[in-house]
Parts: C-alpha cells; structure tokens; sequence
C-alpha cells in the first residue's frame, strides 16, 4: 500500500513540477517579448530626427497647399477662421485635427543631404506644403513630396533648406485631402415649434 501511496506521489510531483515549468515558460516568453518590443521603440525613438516642434497653443496662423485647396487658417479669440473669410463657419475639431498632425514632424531619416534634384522625390511640384506660424510670428514650412516606393514614408524638407530630404510618415498627408466646404460646420437644426393647440367648436 505504501508503494502506492509513493507512485501517486511521484506523479503527483512530476505533474506539479511540469506546471511550474509550463508557468516559468510563459513567464519568460512574456519577459522576453516585453524586452524586445521595449528595444525596438527605443531604437526607433533614437533613430528618429526631430525636425521641429510648436506648442499647439501657440500656433497662431495654419496655411497649406495641395491638389485639393489652398486655405489659410488663423486663430481668433482661440476659435479657427479663415484668413479671407472670416464670417464662415468652420468645424472646429477638423481644423484642430490638422494643426495637431503638423504641430511636430519627425523624420524616420534623412534620405539625403546633397539634393540636386527635387523631382526625384516630387519634391519640385511638391504633394502638400504646409505653413506653421507662430505667435511671436516665427514660421515653419513642411513640404511634402511622393511616397517612396518601398512604402517606408513621404519624401519631405522643411523651410528652404531643399538639399536635405528626409522620409516622414505619409498619413498626416491625407488629413489635409480636404476641401473648404468639407471644412464647414454642420448647421444647428433649430428646435421644432410646438404645434397650434386647436381649440375644440362648441
């Protein structure tokens, strides 16, 4: 009986055993990953190139270019209108959505820094240009060219300076494929009136 007692021991042993293993597996599996992911974003926050950086709040004037309009945006008692028609009424959290994507630009690298040729990157009739104005009236130009063909980004350069190109993410681009009536704020529907009581003919 006691040999009995001992092989169920055992089993019971070799089973526990094989669970704390199992457990020390995945804990190392997650340790593991955790470690690597945390490297990979480290390498990439280091590779990356900050190519400049505005305080949302004080951006003062937003103007940008592209195949689809050409429109100036300035703040005004911290609400947006538009430079040349200051009566329309923009949708406000649109326009935010825009200053928000451009109010800092960072660079995946630097493509080259001896351009010769911009229309080598679409850089000569660029996709997008964007204006950043500050209060103090410092300004930034974002100009965006063709998306690389690897998919990697959005052939970019920034102020003047057209012999440095760098590769940004493309996304913020599409932000900007809009329009001045796809801008404007959706009218309030006014408040249906109640209906005449009909008094009843005696």
């Amino acid at each position: 009986m006691g040999g009995k007692v001992s092989k169920k021991n055992r089993q019971l042993l070799t089973i526990i055993g094989l669970c704390v293993l199992l457990i020390a597996l995945i804990i190392v599996f997650f340790v593991a990953t955790k470690h690597k992911d945390d490297s990979e974003k480290k390498e990439e926050a280091e590779n990356n190139i900050e190519l400049y950086s505005i305080k949302e709040s004080d951006i003062a004037e937003l103007h940008f270019k592209n195949s689809t309009a050409e429109l100036t945006f300035v703040k005004n008692k911290n609400k947006w209108v538009l430079k040349d028609d200051t009566k329309y009424s923009l949708d406000q959290s649109k326009v935010k959505t825009l200053v928000s994507v451009v109010k800092k630009m960072s660079a995946t690298s630097e493509v080259t820094s001896d351009c010769t040729d911009l229309s080598q990157y679409g850089l000569k009739e660029p996709a997008l240009q964007v204006d950043i104005t500050d209060k103090d009236g410092n300004k930034k130009t974002l100009t965006a060219g063709d998306e690389s063909v690897a998919g990697e980004g959005r052939y970019a350069y920034i102020d003047n300076d057209t012999k440095k190109v760098y590769m940004v993410e493309s996304a913020f681009a599409s932000d900007f494929e809009t329009t001045k009536k796809e801008l404007k704020a959706e009218a309030t529907a006014a408040p249906a009136s109640a209906a005449p009581t009909e008094t009843p003919v005696k």
